[in-house]
């Protein structure tokens, strides 16, 4: 075996073994047709382009949509589910950013990168039902790069907590770029219904100010429960991941923040491991397949 060949073979590790047993020698044979040069076998390494092939392609089989086995299915709904999650708390906050200039802005106009960061939810949603995966992934990523050089300029207390506030946001974007590859189902119009939801949980945040730590996980616990009812397995577990999320925040928050608080912040982070800790429900392949897409 030359060392191109087992170079080769090394990158091919990034495919689930489930592809690689039936497609690795023929992949392999692929990448070496007309590689006669004994220096080239010798001394060579995979392309950029092929490796960032071999990257995609993992993605796409590790977090399939069909023609995968179940447990690869299965993340891949989770994933999208979860891409969705982190856009509708988005959302939610648009609810605040649109009542807060209402109320209390000064009328000047907001920098650009203000309204990119508050408002790409929208637009990362609409460009999901048009089709336009790329251009999405692109906005929310984009959204997120002012954080980055406030997170990475000011790595003081005040950072950390940007951090521990964006968790949520961030593995979710992450999930969407992982979730919503080129053979990914697009969301279905029920996102829509979705979106009016995550409307209201921001209206309603604003209406019981005092409490509003407890809405957003009483509302996931709620539906944590229909996902349970419903047999959707992948809504569930998606539902975990977003809640233990925001486990930290809530922690640090009820810790350091006013006392009269506190007893508030002690709730929702039991409402939120409650979320994070609760049964989905014996998963087998005909409950995967059925389980509703975003």
């Amino acid at each position: 075996m030359s060392n191109l060949e087992r170079r080769y073979r090394l990158l091919l590790k990034v495919l689930p073994r489930w592809y690689r047993e039936d497609r690795e020698e023929e992949m392999v044979g692929l990448f070496l047709a007309d590689r006669t040069d004994e220096l080239d076998l010798e001394h060579s390494w995979p392309g950029w382009g092929e490796t960032g092939a071999m990257l995609a392609l993992a993605i796409r089989t590790r977090f399939a949509a069909s023609g995968a086995p179940s447990n690869a299915v299965r993340l891949g709904e989770v994933a999208r589910w979860l891409g969705v999650l982190g856009l509708l708390l988005g959302l939610k906050n648009v609810v605040h950013v649109v009542y807060g200039e209402i109320m209390f802005g000064t009328g000047e106009a907001p920098q650009w990168t203000a309204v990119l960061a508050n408002f790409s939810p929208v637009v990362v949603i609409a460009l999901l039902m048009r089709g336009h995966r790329t251009w999405a992934k692109v906005v929310a990523g984009a959204a997120l790069v002012p954080w980055v050089v406030n997170a990475v300029t000011d790595p003081g207390p005040a950072g950390a907590a940007s951090v521990l506030w964006q968790l949520p946001t961030l593995m979710a974007f992450v999930a969407l770029c992982l979730g919503f590859h080129r053979e990914a189902p697009m969301p279905s119009r029920s996102v829509l219904w979705w979106c009016g939801g995550a409307v209201l949980v921001g209206a309603a945040e604003l209406l019981v100010w005092g409490f509003n730590p407890v809405v957003l996980p009483v509302v996931v616990l709620a539906v944590r429960v229909y996902a349970y009812v419903s047999s959707a397995p992948a809504l569930g577990r998606a539902l975990s991941i977003f809640a233990l999320s925001f486990l930290p925040d809530v922690v640090v928050t009820g810790v350091r923040g006013p006392a009269e608080l506190r007893v508030v912040f002690v709730v929702a982070a039991a409402l939120w491991l409650v979320s994070a800790a609760a049964p989905v429900g014996r998963v087998t392949r005909e409950r995967v397949l059925r389980s509703r897409r975003p």
